[in-house]
């Protein structure tokens, strides 16, 4: 009580009010600065708890259009062999453990791994899986330059998703059939999405246009669109080959992601 006493007086000798008026503002101040320390506590305790909440899962989710070859490298790192595949809408699920190398630091446990069918009908349920994954496999064919536009359909789609915008869920974009001779580059098939991010981003721009953006926009307004750049979560590209089980860079970034 003293120190509200000296705290009333010191604001009726600054303002020149009566005592009665000044204990009043004190106890206005307090109150005041109670009610916002109370608001910050809230909003800082509750970034907390999402943090908390919104955490990745364990599994490693392989997407792609039909043919680009995703069952193909299921069966490669499941059982190390070439299996002749076909179009399913049926998804593989299975864990096991996975083998880089010889070298203990090469191994890991048991890793389960969801091979999802690429059928344009079955993606809204692939999302419906995102919050399971702790890194996607999306395999690209590398030798189908027509498909390039429905990668990025899909690749706009991931990018944009509430899911994948809180969870940062990191991409292994995996460029498959290199072993051919007409297979596009890296390069041509990262720009080649973009290209075609790029124009969806200026249609579905104008017509967002005066509404809340912040969960639909991709990108930064006024810049080109640029995969590695603009995208809310880590980007990697590699070139492989399931027929010729030229899958290291798959097996290398599947180190990355579990053994952090």
């Amino acid at each position: 009580m003293e120190a509200l006493r000296q705290a009333a007086g010191g604001i009726e000798g600054f303002l020149g009010v009566g005592s009665s008026t000044a204990l009043v503002l004190t106890w206005l101040v307090i109150l005041l600065s109670v009610y916002v320390s109370l608001q910050l506590f809230q909003v800082f305790s509750g970034n907390a708890l999402g943090r908390s909440r919104r955490s990745r899962g364990n599994v490693t989710l392989m997407l792609g259009q039909c043919g680009s070859g995703k069952t193909a490298t299921f069966f490669r790192l499941r059982d190390g062999e070439e299996v002749q595949t076909v179009s399913s809408l049926q998804l593989q699920r299975d864990s096991f453990p996975i083998k880089a190398g010889e070298n203990p630091d090469q191994q890991l446990g048991s890793v389960e791994v969801i091979d999802f069918p690429g059928h344009l009908r079955m993606r809204g349920k692939a999302n419906d899986m995102l919050p399971e994954a702790r890194c996607i496999i999306y395999l690209v064919d590398s030798d189908d330059q027509p498909k390039l536009k429905d990668v990025a359909e899909h690749f706009y789609e991931l990018l944009t998703n509430r899911d994948m915008l809180e969870l940062h869920t990191p991409i292994l974009i995996a460029c498959n059939k290199s072993d051919l001779n007409t297979a596009r580059s890296e390069k041509f098939i990262v720009e080649e999405i973009e290209r075609e991010i790029e124009q969806m981003r200026v249609s579905r721009g104008a017509t967002l246009e005066g509404q809340d953006q912040a969960d639909s926009y991709l990108g930064i307004d006024g810049e080109k669109f640029k995969l590695m750049e603009h995208s809310p979560c880590t980007i990697q590209t590699c070139k492989i080959s399931a027929k010729k089980n030229e899958i290291q860079p798959v097996y290398d970034f599947l180190l990355e992601q579990y053994s952090a």
